[in-house]
């Protein structure tokens, strides 16, 4: 076996375990009941993780975002969930609603409709 096999072997293993990790947090999180609680929006962010892709032997590098928001619940405690588009695009900071989320999976944010009663 020589120094490349070695490094292939390794690199391998490393990749599986990430994987087994995340198909293993990802079950652990759907079998949590799903959760509605009020939470308020305290920070809003995307991060990008750059992924390295190759086509017909040319290697590039390619960036997808990740959206972020953090809420913090009534009991003091802040949850970062990852978030599609979607909702990134449409919560602003200081939002109060229910968040709805399963272990640490999102599933909606609902903003709390204040009405005016001026009319």
């Amino acid at each position: 076996m020589n120094v490349e096999d070695i490094i292939f072997v390794f690199f391998s293993i490393i990749v599986l375990a990430v994987l087994f990790n995340s198909l293993v947090q990802s079950l652990i999180s759907y079998r949590k009941p799903s959760v509605s609680i009020e939470a308020k929006v305290v920070k809003i962010y995307d991060k990008y993780s750059g992924r390295t892709y190759y086509a017909r032997g040319r290697g590039g590098f390619n960036f997808s975002p990740r959206y972020h928001i953090t809420f913090r619940f009534k009991n003091g405690k802040k949850k970062i969930f990852i978030c599609p588009s979607l909702e990134y695009k449409w919560v602003k900071l200081g939002d109060e609603g229910i968040l709805t989320h399963q272990g640490v999976r999102f599933i909606s944010f609902k903003k709390a409709i204040y009405r005016n009663d001026y009319s």
